[in-house]
């Protein structure tokens, strides 16, 4: 009997590994094993998990080279190659070592534990008109074809309640129709967002055909979702940012939805990638259709839309665009042509506004753009601003009584000292979620009040489901959050939108500052006057720069102007979409 021949094989070990360095390693194993399989391997004194690139027969080796051997197979065929290309783009494209960017790709192997049946039914839709700019969308993102020869990358562009998700349902619907093997991904930027998405789209095609992908759901729950893309048993993926790792069967259709939000970069942990790059790699590797949709589309997307690199599909508005008014705060330090001492977050206008919406019975949203009781705080003595020991910068102050770090999550004792004079008194300058929250509460101690923050929001995914289910029950009467409430949101009873210090927008250091604030401020005014809504809706937005022109944009959603000022200021200084 032959003896059998020893193979040679290139595995990726799942840790970091130098740039400098080759990013596979050779090991020794009695047979072939197959690219994509998930290993054992010896890695110095340790052994971890190791993703198989392809197998050789072994030969005879100059200077009697030993190698390792592979421990153990823990599962064959666990990655795809569609999954290794993706993962060696990033890690080329972003250089990043591929066995970081590969650890991404692969989910903890955990068995689900059992759940009770989702509340989601398949509920028969009414039959919803779509108009003609709708049937031309549907009609060239589902047009099939050479995939070389045609356009196959698109910028869905309009306003909220233009119908760009009805767009979407349709599209996906009929290519089911075509190929019921069919997948399609729709990347959502915010967890806060699934609960609706999953409803949505669980109420149209049926729940068993969805899987969804993010951070926030047990490990057991997302191994088995993961599974469920793998087979082919889920035919819409609904997922942030990390579910374009997911190991696609039959991908024919990525949809980017909110494709302005930068919540699709990763920025807090390796690898660091922009999932909107990602898709557009993916959709090249599987042959797939991809549709960018914004009501406020990045300057470099829409630039690309215009050079024709993207297919630029408009929608018009189906519903009247809400009553939008600036108020400016510098009115409210004079009374009688007194100044006021003491001045309130909350306008004499908005305070109002708020009041007529709650006897009317509609829904408000406040939206701030951060969290906790204050920006930053300052030592009253010698001035210093109270920064986190670990990453420098500036602590919060929490409605429990400490400071915490919101980057790192340090978190202070009860009484802090002041690192340069020792001293212990300090004082709260600026605006988050826990002070308007503690401000309204004071105006309006009868309303049912919520709050949406990454601090409210981290404990699990069934706090978003909740805050979804019960804002959508009309069980909160004011909902006060950052950006997680500011998109995407289609809850017909909002009658108030409030942006409580739309100058904090433009305070960061960055050239993207005036699109991500008009973004947002447009996005902030889209929750209010949804189709169905019986009030035509309204928005207040609390500044003191009346005349700052990117606002006066926002509040008319004149992005064709926005986008003219903008591009103008980019090419002028050699930024993106003119550089790198």
């Amino acid at each position: 009997m032959p003896i059998k021949k020893p193979h040679i094989i290139s595995i990726v070990p799942l840790t970091k590994i130098p740039l400098f360095r080759d990013q596979a390693f050779f090991y020794l194993y009695k047979e072939p094993i197959t690219s994509g399989s998930l290993v054992k391997i010896p890695l110095g004194k340790r052994t971890i998990d190791g993703i198989v690139l392809e197998s050789k027969s072994d030969f005879p080796r100059l200077g009697n080279i030993q190698l390792k051997k592979v421990v153990s197979i823990t599962e064959e065929n666990f990655l795809t190659e569609k999954q290794i290309r993706t993962a060696q783009f990033i890690s080329d494209y972003y250089f990043v070592s591929l066995g970081i960017v590969m650890k991404m790709f692969v989910p903890k192997i955990v068995k689900a534990r059992k759940q009770g049946a989702h509340s989601i039914e398949h509920e028969a839709r009414e039959k919803i008109k779509l108009t003609t700019e709708q049937l031309s969308a549907i009609r060239e993102i589902t047009s099939s074809t050479n995939y070389q020869l045609l356009t196959t990358s698109y910028l869905l562009h309009g306003s909220a309640s233009s119908g760009k998700t009805q767009v979407y349902f349709e599209a996906i619907k009929k290519i089911l129709a075509k190929n019921k093997k069919s997948q399609t991904l729709i990347l959502i930027p915010e967890l806060t967002i699934a609960s609706q998405e999953l409803e949505r789209y669980g109420n149209f095609f049926g729940p068993d055909k969805i899987a969804v992908l993010n951070s926030k759901i047990s490990k057991g729950q997302y191994y088995k979702n993961w599974q469920a893309v793998k087979d082919g048993t889920a035919r819409i993926i609904i997922g942030t940012r990390q579910a374009v790792s997911a190991p696609f069967k039959n991908l024919q259709l990525i949809i980017v939805d909110e494709e302005q939000d930068i919540s699709f970069k990763q920025w807090e942990m390796n690898p660091h990638y922009d999932a909107r790059t990602v898709a557009q790699e993916l959709a090249k590797i599987h042959g797939a259709k991809l549709v960018f949709g914004s009501a406020t589309p990045r300057t470099e997307t829409f630039y690309q839309a215009r050079e024709k690199k993207l297919a630029i599909l408009t929608l018009k508005d189906l519903t009247l665009k809400p009553n939008v008014e600036i108020v400016d705060l510098k009115n409210e330090h004079w009374k009688n042509w007194k100044k006021v001492s003491i001045v309130s977050p909350i306008s004499k206008k908005l305070e109002s506004e708020i009041g007529w919406s709650l006897q009317n019975n509609f829904q408000v949203i406040l939206f701030i753009n951060r969290q906790g009781m204050s920006k930053f705080s300052i030592c009253t003595n010698c001035k210093t601003v109270l920064t986190c020991p670990d990453c420098e910068r500036a602590l919060t102050y929490r409605q429990k009584g400490n400071y915490e770090c919101l980057h790192c999550k340090f978190e202070t004792g009860d009484f802090p000292l002041c690192p340069n004079c020792q001293g212990m008194s300090f004082k709260n300058v600026g605006l988050g979620t826990e002070k308007i929250e503690k401000e309204i509460e004071k105006i309006f101690p009868s309303a049912h009040i919520a709050r949406a923050d990454t601090e409210s929001m981290k404990k699990s995914v069934k706090s978003q489901e909740k805050l979804w289910q019960d804002f959508s029950q009309k069980k909160i009467d004011i909902l006060i959050g950052t950006q997680m409430i500011a998109k995407a949101w289609d809850l017909p009873n909002v009658g108030l939108v409030g942006i409580i210090d739309a100058d904090s927008l433009f305070a960061f250091p960055d050239f993207h500052t005036n699109e991500i604030a008009f973004a947002l401020i447009s996005q902030a005014i889209g929750r209010t006057g949804r189709t169905g809504s019986r009030f035509r809706g309204k928005a207040l937005i609390q500044t003191y720069h009346p005349e700052n022109q990117v606002i006066r944009w926002a509040a008319e959603r004149d992005y064709q102007n926005f986008y003219a000022f903008e591009i103008k200021e980019r090419q002028a200084l050699s930024y993106p979409p003119f550089s790198k």
